[in-house]
């Protein structure tokens, strides 16, 4: 008798663990905001060189896809709205989609795919966040064109852009944000055709 009670309740505790997890459940998002190539702007001058465009550096905030928001001396982040990919490689490909467009011979392309190219274009995320409530949300970025033979930098400028949200729900401050985002990705493709002469 007692080796079939110790056998039942060697079974229930193998058995037992499968009932339950103590693993939380996964969050998912209500949304999640992208930056799509159809909403890229052509520059107005053509590109004339081939260039190589870099994901941007940015601080830890600004890096993952939880979308920053400013409140004084702290970051925090939206609740139950993300970015659809980490935020520095949707600004990436903002700027490609937008110099894609641009008439010219010259070809844009991410860094990744290791193609031989007259410039690299690097930059920076200094702001990529909402502000509490219906504030502001704001974009800046810090670019350098740089020569792909001699490392030498070509130029360099900041931009920026803000916008308000509609309301003060976390997908119209997203929204409001990646409006923000992709102007300035814009205004970084136009630089780029402006400064990236022909070689």
């Amino acid at each position: 008798m007692k080796p079939v009670i110790a056998a039942a309740a060697l079974l229930s505790v193998v058995l037992l663990p499968g009932c339950f997890s103590v693993l939380p459940e996964p969050f998912t998002p209500s949304a999640l905001i992208a930056l799509p190539a159809d909403r890229a702007k052509a520059p107005s001058v053509a590109l004339q060189a081939d260039v190589a465009v870099y994901s941007p550096e940015s601080m830890r905030a600004y890096a993952g896809v939880d979308i920053a928001v400013r409140n004084a001396q702290e970051v925090i982040f939206l609740s139950d709205v993300r970015w659809s990919d980490n935020a520095p490689k949707l600004l990436q490909g903002a700027v490609v989609d937008a110099l894609t467009k641009a008439s010219g011979p010259g070809r844009a392309v991410p860094a990744q795919v290791g193609a031989d190219v007259d410039y690299d274009v690097r930059w920076r995320i200094v702001d990529l966040s909402t502000g509490p409530e219906t504030s502001p949300v704001r974009v800046e970025v810090q670019v350098s064109l740089l020569d792909s033979v001699t490392r030498r930098t070509v130029a360099q400028r900041s931009f920026k852009a803000e916008g308000l949200p509609s309301d003060r729900a976390p997908r119209a401050r997203a929204a409001a944000l990646a409006i923000a985002a992709q102007d300035v990705a814009d205004q970084v493709a136009a630089f780029v055709t402006e400064t990236a002469v022909a070689k």
